[in-house]
């Protein structure tokens, strides 16, 4: 207690300085509206920032929450997006002579030299590859490997891809391959040298195809190519069937191929 008090003493006229000093500031700020202005200003800004500073916190400490949230909602959407295997397998109809069931091209991959693609059709369905994939505006491509509820799809730009086709005005046929650089549109090569195919032409699957039904749509002639040394046309074909998006489908599978082979010389 002592020291408290020679400390007093001893700086008694810096802490009497400090206190009328503190005193004339308290007076001054109470006494000028300006002042006033400025001290609440300072006040409301520092309590802005503690506010912030503590909200930043909150929101970190919340994070765990919001993830967990955001990862049921990613669940929820995921299981809307892939097909229920739970449901009994699609009833088959016959038509043409194929077995024709209903389904849905999930995707067409072409980041890879082999572009690949995956149907919602397996073998639960009763299919057996290899079988035509056709969708509802032009074909697909074909399915070479299943699994119970999936199968693997090789489209029509896939670059080994060649299929039997057909003008369908003229009914001159040759065969379609992949066009390299454009995943819309495919050659139609080795087309006899009188056929007028001309732009706008229709091309079909034709009944040389043992896996695809004849008439079924490819795509239309954009632009027509004769070679004269070799008397044949080639078509530049813009397919029917937009590969890059999700659309219904028919797995379509040739019952009566075993009967066709079986007279085949």
């Amino acid at each position: 207690m002592q020291n408290i008090l020679r400390f007093f003493i001893r700086y008694r006229m810096v802490l009497s300085l400090l206190l009328l000093q503190s005193l004339g500031l308290s007076l001054t700020y109470a006494r000028s509206l300006a002042h006033e202005n400025l001290f609440w200003a300072n006040v409301l800004e520092r309590q802005a920032q503690w506010r912030g500073w503590l909200h930043s916190w909150e929101a970190y400490l919340n994070l765990r929450q919001e993830n967990n949230v955001l990862i049921a909602e990613l669940a929820k959407v995921r299981s809307a997006q892939e097909p229920d295997t739970t449901k009994p397998a699609v009833q088959a109809y016959e038509e043409f002579g194929f077995d024709m069931i209903p389904g849905r091209l999930m995707f067409v991959s072409h980041n890879s030299a082999e572009p690949w693609g995956l149907i919602d059709i397996g073998t639960n369905a009763g299919l057996t590859p290899p079988f035509a994939v056709l969708g509802t505006k032009g074909i697909v491509g074909i399915a070479y490997e299943a699994s119970e509820h999936f199968s693997r799809v090789t489209p029509l730009s896939h670059p080994s891809m060649r299929i039997s086709a057909s003008a369908e005005r003229t009914g001159h046929f040759g065969t379609l391959q992949w066009h390299s650089g454009n995943t819309r549109y495919a050659d139609l090569v080795d087309v006899a040298y009188e056929a007028q195919l001309k732009p706008g032409d229709r091309i079909v699957t034709d009944a040389r195809s043992e896996l695809f039904p004849a008439g079924w749509l490819i795509g239309t002639i954009e632009r027509v190519e004769v070679d004269s040394t070799q008397f044949t046309q080639t078509a530049l074909v813009r397919l029917a069937a937009d590969l890059n998006r999700q659309q219904g489908i028919m797995a379509a599978f040739n019952l009566r191929k075993a009967e066709r082979d079986s007279i085949a010389p």
